[in-house]
């Protein structure tokens, strides 16, 4: 996919142009922002949330649930009913969906889990002891309170009848959500890419191939940024930028584009966009706007609007009817200007809000929110790394150790020298 060119630009650097033509008019007239407004500086500490799936284990109500039902249920604790559970520290037994089943999700907590606590080792080996000390009860009748729900039970537990009763040698699917500084994510994305080992990259994503990293030499064409600017920060945002246009179309309509990047965004992209992009970008100037086929690609979801928003955009109505989203118009009101008509715009996250109107609204939910890395005073933006590594029962509580040591190790690390520069770092800055 990337070089890929349509009419004589590529993908990638079409995006750039995209993003960046005009843009000193926007940055000139008063910006209108969706939502709080600028992003929220925050004296929170750094959370780490963990979702760890057991999917092998089947909970079925008196009757097949109706998607209204199922898209509720989502989230509500699940209480073994007959069994006293140990200590959960920072985390509960939640009821997550599949495509045809509910099953059991323990999630940890991340306003409560703080990152440099050092607890994450140890709720893997709770949540694990919890899951072994429950297995006895394979084979009988066995069943669960789903909390707001007991109108849909009673909840039996099923246990598949091929697997080992031995939770050791059993599958857990596990995601983490926490704060990340941008140059972190570059490299989570690189690694991911290339298949390398990194407890927050995943080798089996589905479009990992696919991932646009971004390296200075992709900027050459814009001299008016500085050379000083293009660092890994920079990449970073602008590689999960391009990754999600260049993948738009390959989103699957019953999943949103949730599932097109291993890496989601959980501040939104605006955010992202004014706190570390912005005012780096103020100067450029690109005198020819290429056009390509990439500008029509659209996001897609199912057309069933779920959670009514009252925010509006140009061609809302029409957007939520068909459920797509154009890729240029996604960008145009990112950065708060439409290139066709020459007027500035509200700026907002659209892929965000249709995410919200249209699913469980995942990407970009926790709008401007960021927060602090450890040990220090800079505020980073919150994402949520999927589809990583299954883990065996066995070693649940060595990976999810391993979670929060590689983000401490990336919240402690000094910026790197950006990926892809040839020679002297001042050489692509105009004189």
């Amino acid at each position: 996919m990337r070089g890929q060119n349509f009419f004589g630009v590529t993908t990638t650097l079409w995006v750039l142009f995209a993003f960046t033509t005009f843009l000193h008019l926007a940055s000139a007239a008063p910006q209108q922002l969706s939502g709080n407004g600028l992003f929220r500086r925050t004296d929170e500490a750094a959370g780490l949330g963990v979702e760890v799936e057991m999917g092998m284990i089947v909970i079925k109500g008196k009757e097949d649930l109706t998607v209204e039902q199922r898209e509720k249920i989502k989230g509500a604790e699940m209480i073994p009913i007959g069994y006293a559970t140990g200590a959960k520290t920072n985390w509960d037994l939640t009821a997550e969906i599949g495509p045809l089943q509910v099953f059991p999700e323990a999630i940890v907590d991340g306003l409560k889990n703080k990152v440099g606590e050092h607890k994450t080792k140890s709720i893997g080996e709770e949540i694990f002891k919890f899951f072994k000390e429950w297995a006895p009860c394979r084979g009988k009748d066995c069943k669960v309170t789903i909390k707001g729900f007991d109108d849909l039970g009673p909840w039996s537990v099923i246990w598949p009848k091929d697997e080992p009763v031995d939770l050791s040698k059993s599958p857990f699917s596990p995601q983490v959500t926490t704060a990340m500084p941008l140059q972190a994510v570059l490299e989570i994305l690189s690694d991911t890419k290339n298949n390398k080992h990194n407890p927050l990259a995943s080798k089996g994503a589905l479009y990992g191939p696919k991932i646009q990293i971004l390296t200075k030499d992709d900027f050459k064409s814009f001299k008016k940024i500085k050379a000083k600017d293009i660092d890994p920060e920079f990449l970073g945002f602008f590689s999960l930028l391009t990754t999600y246009c260049v993948l738009a179309e390959a989103s699957d309509p019953k999943e949103g584009p949730k599932r097109i990047a291993p890496v989601m965004p959980r501040t939104d992209f605006v955010a992202q966009y004014r706190k570390f992009i912005e005012p780096k970008l103020k100067d450029q100037l690109s005198p020819k706007y290429p056009c390509s086929k990439l500008a029509k690609e659209k996001f897609k979801w199912t057309p069933e609007v779920r959670t009514p928003i009252d925010k509006d955009w140009i061609g809302k109505a029409e957007d939520l009817k068909t459920g797509t989203l154009e890729v240029e118009k996604f960008l145009d009101y990112l950065q708060g200007y439409d290139k066709a008509t020459k007027k500035t715009l509200t700026q907002m996250d659209l892929v965000s809000l249709m995410d919200k109107t249209m699913r469980h609204g995942q990407i970009g939910n926790l709008g401007n929110k960021m927060e602090k890395v450890v040990g220090g005073s800079e505020s980073v933006p919150v994402f949520e790394f999927r589809e990583l590594d299954t883990v065996l029962g066995s070693n649940l509580e060595t990976a999810m150790g391993s979670y929060e040591e590689k983000v401490i190790e990336y919240h402690k690390q000094p910026a790197k020298r950006s990926i892809g520069v040839r020679g002297d770092a001042d050489t692509l800055q105009e004189e």
